[in-house]
């Protein structure tokens, strides 16, 4: 035994209870915390300093021809995990240094109750463990001190993996948000909660074992990517083979970001980086190579996130990636070529991918099952389960359930959705002769059931239950309950927005609607199914009895821009920025948060076709307080307003510069039409000018109007340090390629005459 190991082990607790002194002075509230961990860590330091004592005296005994009374190889382990463990210690209790090394640290307890809690029963087990090695002399080692020294072993050690992985955790968070800023979790949560025992063992037990069999399958080395034609549960398929490691996703109509192909890829190496912690080196080594400075980050590239999950790959037996229905997703021929590409490129990686249509005969790896022609048993389980677990079906007889059954196996057609509906339906009437009449005369289609249900909606409402289905179809991310009946109930002449115009009570809306929203253990609000939107947007309905409610996608965007502008220009936000009680006003006026953040993007996807709107919006800024422009930004920036860098920002930003960074290139040009207008006015929160945020974002319409208009690209973004010019020196990437710049600057500009440059350098 080395010694030497014992010294340092007891140098580190001395630090520990240096540093737990140093809060006892600073932080009083800790005082009782601080004392608790403080007693037991001196215990600690008791039992080593006797230990080196005891070591330093066996090894000093020159005569002696025993054995330590320790058996070597148990206390190097046992010392070994207790420096691991008071090196996590001593890190949580370590203060970060800062650069003002004059001024005097703040420090703040680290450590919550529970914390607090945790790490005095794994101080308990340290000082448990080497009094039992003390105690286990090695001549005479009883085998049941030796069984709680290996127990205590697998404790100690399992803390220590759960801290380090918290630590990691916490020390990847802006990471991960960066990288992944769409999590499957809620939509894995709603999704299992429809998931019926023993539905899709055919499945599991079949095709999905065969599929991730490779020794058994050689056709895999061609087919490693398989696509399931129609609806498949994933939360099914978890395995439990400690060997493979597996990831999910959930594209999911009415949230937009879950649609974008760079957020799922994204998604899919997060949770991967729970295994395999090293599968974001590369990617952190892209995030910190942007300035914290700089207020716009470039997004992850998808061919970073597809090597992560290669390089991952190649250290794992398998890796199965699961991505469900990627025909909601807007990047669908994106996400299943990166799919299929991860497929191809490393043996150990299977695809499922589950989706109602695919591009998978130009996938030459790429295998295909319909698993709409063989649910029809899983239909019936469903079926069985309603039945049975129904307050009102599970009462009659087994008769008429047996004739239930039949009808709606009969009739279904492979459509659990079809089912589901027509069971809700029976399950709403009043007697057994309504149920009758009912199971005769369903709906022969999932149309003509959909069309069955609008058609119970009371005139009265129609209006506010188009508006809700409206609503929840094309948000760019779902909507609370709360936000909704704000929105759903206002109307384009409208200048204020009071209580008495609220719905009562608020969760009557999901009533109104018979059914096709539902809301979720999130309060956010969805369709009850992605057959709804197909429904309402088709052809058919145009032509039907419930035409009313028909929505058309091309004028959406459009609409919902001028509603949020609407909103945004009430009375209610007239005030502007200079007001105490914003944080208030915003859980008054939920709405705010959405209107605010989106009205730009779904103006892009109209090309903002009413600038009326938009400069009334604009024009407030001549208010106290800068009026509802004011409050837009104050919203934007998700501050108080309290700080002056953000007072400042909003009082001196002219619109120009959030018109060029959102891409409003109508905007951009009517703005510019006053000769007033200054265009390289700084703006933002680092005083850049609109040319160089428009670049940045890939504005490039917008860049060109501004070099026109006497934009100088030469002007540096305090920032980052660069220009435009310096944009083009960059080595172009998948995701950042800005030599679609190069062309437009080498156009005769004003800017030019001004400075004597004759434009970039090729």
């Amino acid at each position: 035994m080395d010694p030497i190991s014992i010294t340092g082990l007891v140098i580190e607790v001395n630090h520990v209870l240096a540093s737990l002194v140093q809060y006892a002075k600073t932080v009083q509230s800790a005082s009782s915390e601080v004392r608790r961990l403080s007693e037991e860590v001196f215990a600690l330091k008791g039992i080593l300093d006797h230990l080196a004592a005891q070591t330093e005296q066996t090894q000093c005994d020159e005569k002696s021809s025993e054995l330590p009374f320790f058996d070597r190889d148990v206390m190097s382990r046992v010392l070994y995990t207790a420096h691991e463990f008071i090196r996590t210690l001593l890190a949580d209790l370590e203060t970060p240094e800062t650069k003002f090394k004059h001024l005097k640290r703040n420090l703040k307890w680290p450590f919550t109750q529970k914390q607090v809690n945790e790490h005095l029963v794994k101080l308990e087990r340290v000082k448990s463990w080497l009094i039992l090695v003390l105690m286990a002399d090695h001549n005479t080692a009883d085998q049941g001190i030796q069984q709680e020294i290996n127990d205590l072993t697998v404790a100690l050690k399992e803390d220590l993996q759960i801290r380090e992985r918290e630590r990691n955790k916490m020390a990847n968070k802006e990471l991960l948000q960066w990288m992944a800023p769409v999590s499957p979790e809620t939509a894995h949560l709603r999704v299992s909660k429809r998931y019926r025992m023993r539905t899709g063992d055919w499945f599991l037990s079949g095709h999905l074992m065969e599929f991730l069999k490779t020794e058994e399958n050689p056709l895999l080395e061609e087919n490693r990517a398989l696509f399931l034609l129609g609806k498949y549960k994933l939360t099914s398929m978890s395995s439990q083979d400690p060997s493979i490691c597996m990831a999910y996703f959930y594209c999911t109509i009415g949230d937009h970001a879950s649609q974008v192909a760079r957020n799922v890829l994204g998604s899919l190496v997060a949770q991967l980086s729970g295994a395999d912690p090293s599968i974001l080196d590369d990617i952190r080594s892209t995030y910190n190579k942007v300035p914290k400075s700089q207020a716009h980050r470039f997004p992850v590239e998808i061919s970073t996130l597809e090597a992560a999950i290669v390089n991952c790959a190649s250290r794992k037996t398998q890796v199965v990636l699961l991505v469900d229905a990627v025909n909601e997703s807007n990047d669908m021929d994106l996400i299943e070529e990166s799919l299929v590409r991860l497929a191809n490129s490393c043996s150990n990686i299977r695809v499922v991918i589950t989706t109602t249509n695919t591009l998978v005969s130009r996938h030459h790896s790429g295998s295909v099952l319909n698993i709409s022609r063989e649910v029809r048993g899983d239909i019936d389980i469903f079926i069985r389960w309603r039945l049975s677990t129904d307050e009102t079906l599970r009462s009659l007889s087994p008769k008429f359930q047996s004739e239930i059954e039949k009808t709606l196996l009969r009739n279904a057609d492979s459509s659990f959705r079809w089912v589901q509906l027509s069971l809700d339906n029976l399950s709403t009437q009043r007697s057994i002769r309504a149920m009758r009449e009912a199971l005769r005369s369903l709906p022969v289609t999932l149309r003509e059931t959909y069309a069955s249900t609008l058609g119970r909606i009371a005139p009265a409402d129609w209006k506010i239950a188009r508006e809700a289905l409206f609503w929840i179809s094309f948000a760019k991310k779902p909507l609370t309950l709360r936000r909704l009946n704000e929105i759903v109930v206002l109307e384009e002449t409208d200048k204020v927005l009071d209580e008495d115009m609220m719905l009562v009570p608020p969760h009557i809306l999901l009533q109104i609607c018979q059914g096709l929203i539902t809301e979720d253990q999130e309060g956010c609000v969805t369709l009850a199914h992605a057959s709804v939107k197909d429904f309402l947007t088709s052809d058919w309905i145009r032509s039907s009895r419930v035409d009313y409610f028909c929505l058309d996608p091309t004028t959406a965007d459009l609409k919902i821009m001028k509603k949020c502008l609407t909103y945004l220009c009430l009375d209610n936000f007239a005030h502007g920025y200079n007001i105490k009680n914003h944080l208030a006003m915003r859980d008054n006026h939920p709405f705010l948060t959405y209107a605010a953040n989106y009205w730009p993007e779904h103006g892009a996807a109209c090309e903002f076709g009413d600038l009326d709107m938009i400069h009334k919006l604009f024009n407030t800024r001549f208010l106290p307080g800068r009026g509802n422009y004011g409050t837009w930004l104050q919203t934007l920036f998700r501050q108080t307003a309290s700080r002056e860098q953000d007072r400042a920002t909003i009082n001196t930003t002219h619109p120009l510069y959030y018109a060029s960074s959102f891409g409003m290139a109508p905007v951009v040009k009517s703005i510019l039409a006053d000769p007033n207008i200054d265009v390289n006015a700084p703006g933002g929160r680092v005083g850049a000018t609109s040319v160089w945020i428009a670049s940045l974002r890939f504005n490039y319409e917008v860049v060109e109007i501004l070099l026109a208009a006497g934009a100088d690209p030469t002007i540096r973004d305090p920032g980052s340090g660069l220009n435009v010019l310096d944009l083009l020196r960059m080595v172009p990437t998948a995701g950042r390629d800005y030599n679609a710049l190069r062309p437009i600057l080498a156009q005769p500009a004003p800017w030019k005459e001004k400075t004597g440059k004759g434009g970039p350098q090729t």
